[in-house]
């Protein structure tokens, strides 16, 4: 995802204009409103809707991976562990609103929100 936006040096601080603000802001509530429709296809569907795979570790023939979907109330991010003679094991789990989600992934990683907004395209046909 590119856009342009300015940034004003002042003094030894970098600031964002007004631009940028508004592109984060549109950004975020087009996130919210694909996770809203993709809660009611998982509702509907019965089984929660794929925001990304991120493969954080992996060896030999075992991994660790971080996944996101979306439920019918919720978005969660799991890290497991699988593969190799390592069986299936949940590392952590977190649990946020669909209020919640889009602040903390914009927040956490650029790539990371480009594959969930990519993934919600493709899921949700307007």
């Amino acid at each position: 995802m590119s856009y342009r936006s300015k940034y004003i040096l002042s003094g030894d601080t970098l600031q964002l204009t007004n631009e940028q603000v508004t592109l984060d802001g549109w950004v975020l509530g087009k996130l919210r409103d694909r996770l809203r429709k993709a809660s009611i296809i998982a509702s509907r569907s019965g089984r929660p809707v794929v925001l990304y795979r991120h493969t954080i570790e992996e060896m030999d023939h075992s991994a660790e991976e971080e996944i996101a979907t979306v439920n019918e109330q919720y978005v969660v991010v799991q890290v497991i562990t699988h593969g190799g003679f390592i069986p299936p094991n949940f590392q952590q789990q977190y649990v946020f609103t669909f209020e919640q989600f889009p602040d903390w992934i914009m927040k956490r990683s650029n790539e990371l929100l480009a594959l969930c907004l990519e993934s919600l395209d493709q899921e949700i046909i307007d």
